[in-house]
């Protein structure tokens, strides 16, 4: 149902009061009205409602007013289309009008019908540069997700492989742990549009096509197959073809199910429910695991010759803890994705060592969950290793004891012996923790962040301690550099 809000905007900027009548009266059923008499009155409307156009006229107050105020219609809302309206017909004026901006020219002559159709071509000509700037805005955002980050010898190696297997329309088969990017590594095999799009690419958790009606979501169904087939629906094959279908986690697909993808892969044709005519396609199948496939065709889980059909080309991912130099380009990427219109959080070299040694069972997607956490939790936008998550902590407390880890600080002698019994008790403590922190201060040449994480204090309380004992540290700029 058509709503006057949902009616095209425009804009009549015109002194002359019988061309606004005479317009609205006319043309009021399929577009939306406001009037403004000169261009002032003109942008204060803009300023506080959505146009789609703006019909100016050329003379208003002055012979100069309409190309005047062109640029600051454009300036008020520059997705706005200009019709200029005259009643004098100078191509000199008109040409002027079109560099300054305007979208078209209608002679103030002109019938209500070529008025209305000039409306009509110009609400055509936004919508249609909405929906170009809408799919740039997708492409943009799809390629910063299938981008894959990281210069280690094992992303560079993946890399040369999905150019080679992008060539190809052979099935591919992506193996790696749970959040390593293997969809990032899938859609990065889509082949390019010469519009600048991609083709297809139609995801399934294969772990959720488990019911009784997976197999009219892969395939689709006829109006009346079952009880609630009110129309036909194709299914998710149909969806991708001329693309890419995509298998997320393989291993969990039910094996009743396998052999009815082995029909639709091998024959290139699928069948809907409720019908007896194939449906010929082109896609390509791609799949993901974190399973040994070859291990569950042993244990009856898997159908080897399903896996046959699918095994042509491999593409491996390696976890993250194989690749940690991969890491610092990994926080930027999460940096710049997470910070929201926030600051952007910086890391102590010390903190980006901390990150790299942690095994990170949850891989990429850990990093990224990380990278939120940080935002989330922390005031300062520089984060030192004190900063990390509980778990962050203790994995590098258990390293410091285990014996093939690098030996503890060792910054003072616990023994009795020399001490001065004449000292009252707190003097005497007081001593001892001003010479260990000095020490320790020494020997970590000021890092008060390394200093908190290997003495196992929090940052705060050991900054007040050296304040009081007159051990200055660095600040976090000069700490940066050690």
């Amino acid at each position: 149902m058509i709503t006057k809000e949902s009616l095209p905007r425009v804009l009549i900027c015109d002194d002359d009061h019988n061309v606004h009548l005479a317009i609205k009266s006319a043309l009021s059923s399929e577009f939306e009205f406001k009037s403004a008499y000169h261009g002032d009155e003109a942008l204060l409307i803009l300023r506080k409602n959505p146009i789609d156009i703006v019909l100016l006229d050329m003379e208003i107050r002055t012979s100069s007013e309409g190309l005047e105020t062109i640029p600051r219609i454009l300036e008020a809302q520059h997705e706005v289309r200009v019709i200029f309206f005259s009643g004098r017909t100078d191509l000199e004026l008109v040409k002027a009008a079109m560099k300054l901006g305007a979208f078209d020219y209608v002679p103030k002559d002109c019938s209500m019908p070529d008025l209305a159709h000039g409306f009509r071509k110009a609400v055509e000509d936004k919508r249609l540069r909405s929906k170009q700037q809408q799919l740039s805005h997708e492409i943009r955002a799809t390629t910063q997700k299938t981008f894959l980050i990281g210069e280690s010898p094992a992303i560079e190696k993946i890399r040369k492989q999905i150019d080679r297997a992008r060539a190809s329309s052979a099935p591919v088969i992506i193996t790696g742990e749970t959040g390593t990017g293997k969809e990032v590594v899938a859609r990065a095999l889509r082949k390019s549009l010469p519009d600048g799009s991609f083709e297809a690419f139609v995801s399934v958790d294969s772990s959720t096509i488990q019911s009784s009606i997976s197999e009219s979501i892969l395939f689709g169904y006829e109006k009346g197959a079952f009880t609630g087939a009110e129309r036909a629906t194709r299914g998710l094959f149909e969806e991708a073809n001329g693309g890419c279908i995509y298998f997320d986690e393989l291993g969990n697909m039910p094996l009743d199910l396998q052999n009815k993808l082995l029909r639709a892969i091998q024959e290139k044709e699928i069948l809907r429910i409720g019908s007896s005519r194939p449906i010929r396609l082109e896609f390509r199948v791609i799949c993901a695991t974190n399973r040994d496939l070859e291990s569950m065709i042993t244990d009856g889980k898997f159908k080897d010759d399903l896996y046959q059909r699918l095994n042509v080309l491999e593409i491996r991912i390696p976890p993250l803890q194989e690749r940690p130099e991969d890491i610092p380009l990994l926080l930027e990427h999460f940096i710049e994705l997470h910070s929201n219109g926030q600051a952007k959080i910086h890391f102590l070299p010390e903190t980006v060592e901390a990150i790299k040694a942690y095994p990170f069972p949850g891989n990429v997607r850990e990093l990224s969950n990380l990278v939120l956490y940080l935002y989330s939790m922390c005031d300062e936008p520089l984060i030192s290793p004190i900063d990390l998550p509980p778990k962050f902590q203790a994995f590098a407390r258990t390293e410091s004891r285990n014996p093939a880890a690098r030996p503890p600080l060792e910054v003072a002698e616990t023994t009795t012996s020399g001490m001065d019994l004449s000292l009252g008790f707190y003097d005497a403590v007081a001593g001892f923790e001003k010479a260990y922190l000095s020490k320790a201060f020494g020997i970590l040449e000021g890092n008060v962040s390394r200093m908190a994480q290997d003495l196992g204090m929090d940052r705060s309380y050991l900054h007040r301690k050296l304040k009081l004992f007159g051990i200055h540290p660095k600040t976090p700029d000069e700490g940066a550099n050690n």
